[in-house]
């Protein structure tokens, strides 16, 4: 009986040895394979870049210039045969009859355009939709959509139109490899006065642009961009508008606004629309709780609206909703026409404003922000913009570079560029980034992860 206990004891001794060995060599092997195995950040590198953008191309005669942050960026005409993208000698550059493509930078190009009127808008990149809350096919409209396809296929991309009445039947349309389809209005809605526009990729890459001018018989009755906006939001935020100022308050000058509206989706929304100026903001009587049929086009006269100083106009929705504010101007009998869109959120925004002497509206319920600029005279500006609700900065002079940054969120910005001498020209241009950062991963060749049987 003994001998038979003394052997189980050997044995036990023994197991128990066993598992002093196996384990701790089993966590030894774990660790080498562990350490020798390629980590998911060795086999994934992220790259982080800025897609090209287009700046439009009007034509007929009309003097346009696309406006770069520096002379450095690469640039080719979308022209059908331009294929590579070339350096400049110039941030300024005279746009004929072909749309340029603007190599990715952290800087928003600009289009600008003149007759006797002007005409901003941002040269931007198309992310799948564009969407444009203002043009007429009315009988004064001289309307165009421009649709640049920057890619060497062919891009088809879907039109939808909305007027007063609803949705109309979407159009399909094919845009060649390196070319630019321009499409009158009121060939698409003949006689509609009030319309949205939405561009919806099918294939491609594309930039859209609409270019709202107005004529009666031989008479220009004022033209400018309407600028695209991406996505519907429930508060949308119309930074830059403005009434008459200064000397343009004349007794023979006089400014109209008109606010319009689209919910697109198939669900009604009520909405509330707010005025902010430097003399404080207010919902105006009948615009609380406002309902809103989808997918209708919705025009609303602002005769509440200030008539001598810049204001902003916040539409706040229980649906996403699109906003926008069409100004009609009278100077000295001449008519002139500027669109006002919704502004995104403002972080860093830097653009070559080619001597223009701005105002800058800001919106925000904090509102700090430093702006940084080079005016026409050389000299370096710099200044601090604080406060509430709304705030305005003008511009002591001409400007060329001007960098805005946002030191808080919640902030969004526009610009309003009103006559100079000898001209009637007005427009607006909203603190939107042409192009955002865009973040792609890449596969990084390992050899130490390739098996062989």
């Amino acid at each position: 009986m003994k001998k038979y206990q003394l052997n189980l004891s050997k044995i036990d001794l023994t197991r128990l040895s066993y598992k002093k060995i196996t384990i701790p060599l089993a966590f030894l092997i774990l660790a080498s394979l562990s350490y020798y195995a390629p980590e998911r950040s060795q086999q994934i590198k992220l790259t982080s870049s800025y897609p090209a953008t287009v700046c439009p191309a009007i034509g007929d005669k009309v003097s346009s210039i696309a406006a770069l942050t520096s002379s450095k960026i690469n640039r080719r005409l979308i022209d059908g045969t331009s294929k590579r993208l070339n350096p400049g000698k110039s941030s300024v550059i005279v746009i004929k009859e072909d749309a340029i493509l603007v190599e990715g930078n952290p800087g928003t190009s600009l289009t600008f355009a003149n007759n006797s009127w002007k005409a901003v808008v941002p040269c931007s990149i198309s992310n799948g939709e564009q969407w444009f809350i203002g043009g007429s096919g009315g009988l004064t409209s001289k309307s165009f959509l421009y649709i640049s396809n920057s890619g060497f296929s062919e891009s088809v991309v879907d039109i939808e139109i909305f007027t007063p009445n609803g949705l109309l039947e979407p159009r399909e349309v094919s845009i060649a490899q390196n070319s630019t389809k321009k499409i009158a209005i009121d060939s698409l809605i003949p006689g509609e006065e009030a319309i949205a526009v939405a561009i919806k990729t099918k294939s491609g890459r594309v930039s859209s642009y609409l270019f709202d001018e107005r004529k009666k018989g031989l008479k220009l009755l004022g033209a400018d961009f309407v600028a695209p906006v991406a996505i519907a939001r429930k508060s949308v935020t119309i930074p830059a508008i403005t009434g008459l100022l200064d000397k343009l308050v004349t007794n023979s000058n006089s400014v109209t606004h008109t606010l319009r509206l689209l919910v697109p989706s198939t669900i009604d929304a009520s909405i509330d629309v707010t005025v902010n100026s430097n003399d404080g903001n207010f919902i105006p009587i009948g615009l609380s709780q406002l309902e809103v049929k989808s997918q209708r086009v919705v025009s609303i006269p602002l005769t509440f609206a200030p008539t001598s100083q810049p204001f902003s106009v916040i539409v706040e929705s229980d649906q996403p909703i699109f906003a926008s504010v069409l100004s009609n101007f009278i100077f000295n009998k001449s008519a002139e026409i500027a669109w006002a869109t919704g502004a995104d959120e403002l972080k860093k925004w830097s653009v070559n404003l080619t001597g223009s002497r701005p105002i800058l509206n800001f919106v925000g319920e904090r509102i700090d922000v430093q702006i940084s600029a080079t005016g026409i005279n050389g000299k370096k500006i710099t200044n601090k913009v604080t406060g509430t609700n709304f705030v305005t900065w003008r511009a002591p002079t001409g400007l060329n570079r001007l960098e805005v940054t946002a030191s808080k969120g919640g902030i969004s910005g526009g610009v309003i560029f009103l006559p100079e001498v000898g001209k009637i020209g007005t427009s607006y241009l909203p603190m939107n980034n042409g192009a955002n950062l865009e973040t792609a991963s890449e596969p990084i060749s390992d050899a130490r992860v390739i098996s062989r049987g």
